[in-house]
Order: C-alpha cells, then structure tokens, then sequence
C-alpha cells in the first residue's frame, strides 16, 4: 500500500512537472525581467506626464478634468485588459488569425507560463508592460474633444473601443498569428496600434461632435506652457520604456530603439519650432518645441527598433514638417480636434510605419528574431506596400468602430458624448469634475471672454 501511495505521487508529481514544462518553454532571463518591469514603470510615467501635456495645452477652466480623464481612462482599461484584453490580443493558443481566444481570461495562466512574443519573461510580466500601452492608448484620443466630452460616455466609449478596436488590431500586428505579422508588417512600438488607431478615433470624434461654440472665433491659448514642457519631459522620458521595452529584453535591439527615439524627439522639436518661428512669425517657442517632440517620438515609434539609430534624425525631421502641415490642414478644414491630436498622433503615426518599410534593415531586424524582414534600404521593395497597408487597415478598422460607437451612444439617454453647451462655458473642471484646478481663480475672465466670442460670432454671422 505504501509502495502505491508513493508511487502515485511520484506519477503526480512527474504529470504537474511535464505540464509545467510545457507552460514555461524556456529558461527565464532575470536581466529581461529586470528591464521589461522597468519599462512598465517608464511607461506609466507617460500617463501623468500625458495629463500634464493636455492640462497644459487647454484654459484654466478644463486643466483638473483633462489631468483626471487620462488617468480615469487608464485605470478603466486596466480593469478591461485583466478580464478580458489581455487573451484577446496576445493569445498564443488561438488558431485564428484575426483575434486571440479566452486562454488566459483574467490573467489566468499567465503566472505559470511565457507568451511566445516575449519567451524569457514571464507572461504575467508581458500583460503588466502590454497593458501601459493599452490603458495610454485611449487617453490620446480624448485631447481631440477636450472641453467638451463628458466623462461617463468616455469611459464607456474607452472600454468599447479597447475591445473591438485596439485588441484586435494589437493581435494583428504583434500576436505571432496575427494576419499583419503574418504580411511581414513591421510595427515596432506601436505605430499603427497605438498612434494610427488613436489618431483616426481623435479625426472622427473631432467630426461628429459638434464643435466648440466659439470656434474659429477667437484663437485658443495653453494656459500654462510649463505644464506642457513638464508634460513633455515626462512623456519623453516615459517614451524611453515605450520603445526601448518593446525589445522584451535587455539587449542592443532596445538600445538602439532608445537611441532612435531621442535623435527624432530632438529633431521633430527643433524643425517644428523653427517653421512655427518662420511660418507663424514666432519666437522659440516652448510649446512648437515640445509639439514637434512629441510628433517626433510618435513618428519613430514603429521603426525604432528596426532601423539604424541615425535614421532618427531623418525620421525625426520629417515628422517635424510633415505633422507641422497636417496640424494647418486639420485647421483650415475646420475641423475642432482641439489638441492637434489627428496631426500629431494620427499622421506621424502613419507617416512612421511607411518610412519603417522604406529604411529597416536586416542588420538590426534579425537581432534575437526568428522572423524578420527589411525595407527598400535592403532592396525589399514590396515592404512600403506592406506597411502601407497596415495603415489603411488599421484606420479602417478604427473609424469605422468609432463611428459606430459614438452614433450608437448618441441615442442613449444619457449617454450623450457631448456636453451641454452650459458646461462648456463653466468648464468640465466643475460641471465633469466638481474640482477646480486652481481655487484662486472663478475663471469668470474665461466664461465672459467665451460668452462674448459666441455673441460676438452670432452677431458676425447675421451681418
């Protein structure tokens, strides 16, 4: 009897090893680990230093709100990526090729095994630094209606979004299985996913809710350049874990997408501020700085990690024109995306993933990958095509949803996304919030100057 006991539990024993083993592939790397929680942390250093840069960008009376939906919308996502975002986007068990299974619902499973993007690392540490990307996503979007979007249709709408929109279009690009990744889409750090995707919804959120009541009256001011530098400074560190983390390992590969970012950071700021001091007639401005940074940063994002650091510069420059005009473009269609969020996001985004397919090259794709490819720099000519493609489908899949989701919300009694035009002149800071962002100020300056822009434009109208 004794000798069965032991025996089954040896049997036991040996059945919870053999699936154990088949859970955890591969040895895990501590210096991997090491960096990839990091970069989580880097990367959630982004979401303030997000809410800052809006905060900043905006008058007195949205400056709370704008710092608060960021974060709001962050942690929403959160709840959204453990239960059911997570599976949907990076499941390795899933045999379709347009979106994950629910294997790891809830995060389970993820403790006891390795997804097969990032096999040295632990699967529950790959969710942890997937999910600062899926909860800053949104939050992009959001500066395209700041002043005038409520809160509770937003986190409704983020959560919607995240679902059906972002999910998929992460599983396409970045699950093994996904149709993109099977064309050979290059997609670093999220050009499509996350810029793309984001700056399409900020073009249509911008079109279907009706603009603020005095635009194109009167000219809009950030009502505290140091909140948009600080919020700068922040994003542009945070942006170090953003594409350098996408190496899911400590290794050249994430160095030299860190290298990459800060050459483009640098001169997307510089050529921006120069064509604001040239076309606009300016000065060095530290608000163009930090505008053309940031399109920088957006627009180096997708090939960061498969082009020569000194790409950066170029990829950084253009960016700094490229976005600089399509910010005007947005403009004098009168179109209210009241941050420049399609411009910026929207276009270095898709701007990005293209230039990736024209300057990759095998020398630094093939770093720790057992599939890669390269761009016309390596005589891959059909990788543009690739990439291009991958936009197009990307902002498809993104409008289309969006649309859907804001139509669809419309009509539900209170569940409108825009906010009365009474809410807007006080500020979402006290109608969305109950808080003001500086207790020293009523803001009346602000409510007047806007009521007699209205007044003012309705006269202007009629005559």
């Amino acid at each position: 009897m004794k000798i069965f006991l032991t025996r089954s539990v040896v049997l036991a024993s040996l059945a919870l090893c053999a699936r154990a083993q088949t859970y955890n592939t591969a040895a895990l790397v501590s210096g991997d680990v090491a960096w990839v929680l990091i970069s989580s942390a880097l990367v959630f250093f982004m979401i303030p230093g997000l809410g800052y840069f809006y905060s900043g960008l905006v008058e007195t009376k949205n400056a709370q709100a704008l710092l608060h939906v960021v974060l709001l919308i962050f942690a929403v996502v959160c709840v959204q990526w453990c239960l059911i975002g997570y599976t949907i986007s990076f499941s390795d068990t899933s045999p379709s090729t347009f979106i994950g299974d629910v294997q790891y619902a809830a995060l389970l499973k993820t403790t006891t095994s390795q997804n097969a993007v990032a096999a040295t690392i632990p699967a529950s540490c790959f969710a942890l630094y997937q999910m600062m990307f899926a909860g800053i996503t949104p939050g992009l979007f959001v500066g395209a209606t700041a002043g005038r979007m409520r809160f509770m249709p937003t986190m409704i709408f983020s959560v919607l979004w995240s679902t059906v929109v972002y999910d998929p279009i992460c599983y396409w690009i970045w699950s093994n299985n996904g149709w993109l990744h099977n064309l050979n889409v290059m997609d670093y750090a999220g050009g499509c996913v996350v810029h793309v995707s984001a700056g399409t919804t900020a073009l249509v959120l911008a079109i279907l809710l009706p603009r603020r009541k005095d635009f194109l009256i009167r000219e809009y001011q950030p009502h505290s350049p140091n909140f948009v530098y600080l919020g700068t400074a922040m994003l542009w560190f945070g942006w170090m874990g953003f594409n350098g983390g996408s190496s899911v390992a400590a290794n050249m590969r994430g160095a030299d997408a860190v290298l990459a970012s800060n050459l483009a950071a640098s001169a997307g700021g510089l050529v921006w501020m120069g064509l604001d001091a040239v076309v606009n007639r300016k000065r060095f401005g530290s608000v163009s700085f930090c505008t053309g940074a940031v399109a920088g940063l957006a627009t180096i994002t997708p090939g960061s990690g498969f082009v020569q650091p000194g790409f950066g510069l170029i990829i950084g420059g253009l960016a700094g024109v490229v976005c600089f005009y399509s910010v005007r473009l947005v403009k004098r269609m009168r179109i209210d995306d009241s941050l420049d969020v399609t411009g910026v996001h929207g276009v270095g985004g898709a701007l990005g993933t293209i230039l990736t397919g024209a300057f990759a090259q095998y020398s630094i794709t093939s770093v720790n990958a057992t599939t890669y490819t390269a761009g016309w720099v390596d005589r891959v000519w059909v990788a543009v095509g690739v990439q291009v493609a991958a936009v197009v489908a990307t902002a498809a899949w993104s409008a289309l949803w969006s649309i859907i989701f804001v139509l669809v919300l419309n009509v539900i009694p209170g569940m409108q996304l825009r906010c009365s035009e009474e809410a807007e002149i006080t500020g979402l800071d006290i109608s969305e919030v109950g808080e003001k962002a500086y207790e020293f100020l009523d803001g009346s300056d602000e409510v007047v100057t806007l009521s007699q822009s209205v007044r003012r434009g309705k006269v202007d109208v009629e005559a």
